[in-house]
């Protein structure tokens, strides 16, 4: 009996192996090896044409490229390499196409794709770009411009997706955004490093994510919660930002002017803009120059005639935002530090922040000598009064919170100290905790 159950052992360890193997590649057994010797022709047809349910696999090296790797948008395909610092798509001689690594799932389709463990580096625009799909896993994967001199908008950048998950990645020196994800809904970005970009993180015109367990650093601003007046998709809703370092994001704002996010002060460590029901717990804002976190309305970036005109179903003011029981050390200490080139459309804000610092006679200015850890712009429409959006801010220490009461700024005379109010208990409310994102099942 010894040998039949020796051979039951063995069968039963290479079903395991069989099973792992299975498992790294999305479950897929088509396996196409793809290698740096083979011809940039070769790589791209086996991108284009990829089988349903099969595994694209890199193998270790870089792999050099003039033009974009569109791949195909059948269902269940993985794109893995042999690691973030061991495979590296490099397209620094990139002629042809914007973008690096592109799926563009057309409407109506049903598509779950996998990217894992390599690095995309030097595109001319967007470096990894899914438009489209629904199961979209984003793993071990680094996006960064270290040679080319004109950065891609974007690093990792899922667009009009459902069921995503972006983990344990990197984005590096975005002129937008590093880790972006728009248009979407039920998202969770975790774990995941973020560095001198514009902007770290941001979950755009999107419902239900969680961010979580990142560290955004170095960047003009940490992370983003947006609802912009004109794409498609408009009412944001349903965002947790919780459990995340946002920390020392001073770099210049190096944006397209015309761009909203150029708009951003460098040293932002946080803002959300127009959204409904967003939640920021835990995370620590530290060494952010010009502000920790701010909330503000559409009309604090935009026209009143943009905001006023928008789709159906977009509203102007952030409502229902909660901004609780986070840690702020040393941020709002010189919003004029790292902006200092006053034809960017940055400087404004920065500006702006910056003349709260000279009180006048009776008006009290910042208090302690830096910009208030949580700011709201105070934009309430015609006849507003009180706390009519449930704008609240609570447990974040001594940092206090300022309401700026933009409506009664005064462009032709700047003086921003004379209409900050620090009515904290005013907008210290408690609302009830939103619920957590389930992990899309991938």
């Amino acid at each position: 009996m010894i040998r039949p159950i020796r051979r039951l052992g063995w069968s039963l360890t290479l079903a395991f192996l069989a099973a792992a193997c299975g498992s790294d590649n999305g479950g897929n057994t088509n396996i196409v090896k793809v290698d740096p010797t083979m011809s940039e022709s070769a790589i791209a047809s086996a991108f284009s044409g990829a089988a349903a349910d099969s595994t694209l696999e890199m193998a270790a090296g870089t792999y050099h490229f003039t033009n974009s790797l569109n791949l195909s948008t059948k269902n269940g395909i993985t794109v893995k390499g042999a690691g973030m610092t061991s495979t590296i798509l490099d397209f620094a001689g990139q002629t042809t196409g914007a973008d690096g690594v592109v799926q563009s799932v057309p409407s109506g389709q049903t598509v779950k794709v996998t990217f894992q463990d390599f690095a995309i580096k030097d595109t001319a625009g967007d470096g990894l770009k899914i438009t489209g799909g629904n199961g979209v896993h984003v793993n071990r994967v680094a996006v960064s411009w270290p040679t080319r001199t004109q950065h891609g908008g974007y690093g990792i950048y899922p667009v009009q997706c459902k069921n995503v998950l972006v983990e344990n990645s990197s984005a590096d020196g975005a002129s937008d955004t590093g880790i972006y994800v728009g248009q979407s809904d039920t998202i969770v970005v975790r774990n995941n490093v973020v560095t001198h970009n514009v902007s770290g993180i941001e979950i755009e015109n999107s419902f239900n994510a969680d961010v979580t367990g990142n560290d955004s650093n170095n960047n003009t601003a940490g992370v983003l919660v947006f609802d912009l007046p004109n794409l498609p998709q408009v009412g944001g809703h349903n965002v947790r930002v919780y459990n995340n370092q946002l920390r020392d994001n001073n770099t210049p704002n190096f944006g397209d002017p015309s761009g909203t996010v150029a708009l951003l002060p460098a040293g932002t460590g946080g803002l959300v803009l127009s959204n409904t029901k967003v939640e920021v717990f835990g995370n620590t804002f530290s060494g952010n120059a010009a502000a920790g976190f701010a909330i503000a309305s559409c009309f604090a970036a935009f026209s009143l005639q943009t905001c006023t005109t928008a789709p159906s179903g977009y509203n102007p003011f952030p409502s229902q935002v909660y901004v609780h029981d986070n840690t702020f050390t040393n941020n709002g200490a010189n919003p004029l530090a790292h902006n200092t080139d006053q034809n960017h459309p940055s400087f404004q804000l920065a500006a702006l922040l910056a003349s709260g610092f000279s009180p006048s006679q009776g008006a009290p200015g910042w208090l302690d000598n830096h910009v208030s850890d949580v700011i709201y712009d105070g934009i309430l429409g015609l006849g507003g009064s009180g706390n009519p959006f449930q704008i609240c801010a609570k447990t974040n220490g001594s940092g206090h919170f300022a309401n700026m009461h933009l409506d009664q700024f005064d462009a032709q005379a700047p003086n921003l100290n004379e209409i900050l109010t620090f009515d904290e208990s005013a907008y210290g409310c408690t609302l009830p905790a939103l619920p957590a994102v389930p992990v899309p099942a991938l």
